[in-house]
């Protein structure tokens, strides 16, 4: 099944806010909390309450060493270079402009299939995979099954699954063991979306699943 209100669930913010998530999915939180000022003070009172429960931990059962050992660490860690993002592409979050680097446009993207596009920017060691998905308006998504978790960021344009239609902002959440699923790009405009999915889908038209294993979805 698929999740209807187009706003990813509490417990996923907590888990971001705790700093549980994979790159991936922390990815997708932290673009769509950029267009829900309610979703992004969530995840501030998530980790207020979060630095509040740490400083009443006992760490008297930590052994000698460990926050020198830990600050060392982190200061070994290399730093990424910071791009000043008002240089990017303003179309869509800056947390997510940083982490691309250069605007949509310049993107590498591959042929998907028949007015679709995708360009994949991160792969879990777990298997799940980050990737944009870019589509003309009227295309329609090869149907198909999940075995994982699927969430879905709209940043540009909009479709609709069903009677249940996304715009810019909302998320859509099929679960592992979605059937049929199949998302409808609307006429107006071309769709852009972040993606993130936990395990490759299963496409239903033989065409779909011959060249599945050259676009890594």
């Amino acid at each position: 099944m698929t999740q209807n209100n187009g706003y990813i669930p509490d417990e996923w913010l907590l888990s971001y806010a705790a700093g549980a998530l994979s790159e991936g999915h922390a990815m997708i939180v932290s673009a769509h909390a950029a267009y829900h000022a309610e979703v992004g003070q969530k995840i501030a009172d998530a980790e207020a309450i979060g630095g509040a429960l740490l400083e009443d931990q006992d760490t008297s059962a930590l052994p000698d060493g460990f926050f020198d050992d830990l600050m060392a660490k982190l200061e070994d860690e290399e730093m990424p270079e910071v791009t000043e993002t008002t240089a990017l592409d303003k179309s869509i979050p800056a947390s997510l402009a940083a982490y691309l680097g250069k605007p949509l446009d310049d993107m590498k993207w591959r042929f998907m299939g028949p007015g679709l596009k995708q360009c994949q920017l991160w792969t879990g060691e777990g298997g799940e995979k980050l990737w944009l998905l870019k589509a003309k308006a009227g295309a329609s998504i090869p149907m198909h099954d999940h075995s994982g978790l699927e969430l879905t960021l709209i940043l540009k344009g909009s479709y609709h699954v069903g009677g249940t239609h996304y715009t810019p902002g909302l998320v859509e959440v099929a679960e592992a063991g979605s059937k049929d699923h199949q998302p409808v790009i609307d006429d107006a405009e071309d769709c852009i979306c972040l993606v993130v999915t936990e395990a490759p889908i299963k496409i239903h038209n033989w065409i779909g699943r011959m060249v599945q294993p050259f676009i890594g979805l």
